[in-house]
């Protein structure tokens, strides 16, 4: 391959260009410092190194007045173009600095990604169509810098306080399991009932302890378990199949408890909130794009979370029975799997 031969000049500053042209457009050594805002003596300065490196007179002047020279004339109009090209060069720079374009690498859990995220990258392509969106569904915390990961959806605490967090939704979790399950299963109208019940558990460590509140009193219940799984659609689809209770974020668990597929079977309890944030390396660099689909992101998630935090439709324990509550919710049209 041919290597391209470096632009050779003498000139090594576009200032003594834009002081060459202004001073013929302004028609005076004056004109020109006052409209550059620079000295007389300065702007006469580099009018005479730029005749000395070219080696040829540009402007003749006298005491009270001047003219461009033949030579001048030339170097004027080519300077112009110039000029004019490197101004069309930063404009065109500056335009794509805002222009909302590019690829973006986002990870989220596989639950999230499926039921909301998915959705919410479609929407935000139909409005910018020159952006292209990888989707990491991944129920493990993957390393942002490392992974080359521009975004990120997480509850988890930051390690690193290098990140930028912008909270985009609140979660909390419900304890909940199926009507088939309920229907064999001890009843359970308090959280010290879940003691005498199958668990399945989520998480990586596995979540052991439910910590749950009516608003005036938090509890903390050990759980014995048989399944454990790193996916809230893994516990989600346990829970339908009848392994037990399940300790599930009502994004997760929201379309399968309207379905009546699960049941809340503690409606006065619940686990503190905690905050959906979307997470990316720095805020230094931020591109039009990624603030762009951030915003985007906390508006359909504040939507979302209008419907999804509604109490879930169920009567409360002092009225009816978590096993009552389950024989009375919609039976499926096809058996659970």
């Amino acid at each position: 391959m041919r290597t391209q031969t470096p632009y050779s000049t003498h000139i090594n500053s576009i200032q003594d260009l834009t002081i060459f042209t202004t001073i013929v457009e302004a028609g005076s050594l004056s004109q020109a410092a006052r409209d550059l805002n620079l000295s007389l003596a300065l702007v006469s300065k580099r009018l005479s190194k730029l005749e000395d490196l070219l080696g040829v007179r540009l402007i003749t002047r006298s005491t009270r007045s001047l003219s461009v020279t033949e030579s001048g004339q030339d170097f004027y109009e080519q300077c112009r173009v110039i000029l004019e090209g490197i101004q069309r060069a930063e404009n065109s720079i500056q335009s794509r600095k805002d222009e909302i374009s590019g690829s973006l690498t986002i990870t989220s859990s596989t639950s999230f990604a499926r039921l909301f995220l998915a959705k919410i990258v479609f929407g935000f392509q139909a409005l910018h169509p020159n952006v292209s969106i990888h989707l990491l569904d991944d129920d493990g915390i993957v390393s942002l810098i490392d992974s080359g990961v521009d975004l990120a959806i997480r509850q988890a605490v930051l390690p690193n306080s290098s990140l930028i967090a912008v909270a985009i939704a609140t979660d909390y979790r419900i304890v909940c399991a199926s009507p088939g399950y309920l229907r064999n299963a001890p009843a359970i109208d308090h959280p010290e009932d879940i003691s005498a019940h199958e668990c399945v558990v989520f998480g990586s460590p596995p979540i052991t302890d439910w910590r749950l509140s009516n608003g005036q009193d938090t509890v903390t219940i050990p759980v014995k378990w048989r399944i454990s799984t790193r996916s809230g659609d893994a516990t989600t689809a346990a829970a339908m199949a009848d392994a037990g209770l399940a300790y599930s974020s009502i994004w997760s668990a929201r379309a399968e408890l309207d379905a009546g597929h699960i049941v809340n079977v503690l409606p006065d309890w619940r686990s503190p909130e905690r905050k959906i944030y979307a997470v990316y390396p720095s805020r230094t660099y931020q591109t039009p794009l990624l603030k762009a689909f951030v915003h985007y992101l906390g508006v359909q998630a504040k939507g979302i979370e209008k419907a999804f935090l509604r109490e879930p439709a169920c009567p409360k324990p002092a009225l009816l029975s978590a096993t009552d509550c389950a024989a009375r919710m919609p039976k499926p049209n096809h058996p659970l799997p």
